[in-house]
């Protein structure tokens, strides 16, 4: 006799998807881990290290982290004071595939280059 599994049965407890803010503080807490450890890993590959080396990659994993949060923050901040954003948010691929090709290429160069423009923008405050 041969039995089958129920697929719901083996995800008990879980949903289908995690949400985006589920996925942003997974993804943020896996930085904080990865911030904390960098520099053990590196004293277990190279006993001699220097404290440069700590300080250089701690900084580019740093760097990864503020800004994971300042993706989290944003939404987080969104969905609070702009309650619309959320259904929006939710629909945003059902509106998104109702474009024509054309209409989609223009929102995704435009939102492109407006991040490629912000990158640089930070840059030059920064330097």
């Amino acid at each position: 006799m041969q039995t089958t599994i129920n697929p719901s049965w083996l995800a008990q407890g879980w949903s289908e998807e995690l949400t985006l803010k589920q996925k942003l503080f997974f993804g943020f807490l896996f930085l904080v881990i990865a911030w904390i450890m960098v520099s053990t890993v590196l004293q277990l590959i190279d006993p001699a290290i220097g404290i440069l080396d700590f300080g250089t990659l701690t900084v580019a994993v740093f760097g990864m982290l503020v800004g994971w949060l300042a993706i989290y923050i944003s939404i987080w901040l969104q969905e609070l004071l702009w309650h619309p954003f959320k259904s929006f948010r939710k629909q945003f691929g059902q509106h998104f595939n109702q474009l024509t090709s054309w209409q989609q290429s223009i929102l995704y160069f435009s939102v492109f280059f407006l991040l490629l423009y912000a990158v640089l923008m930070a840059m030059v405050v920064v330097f």
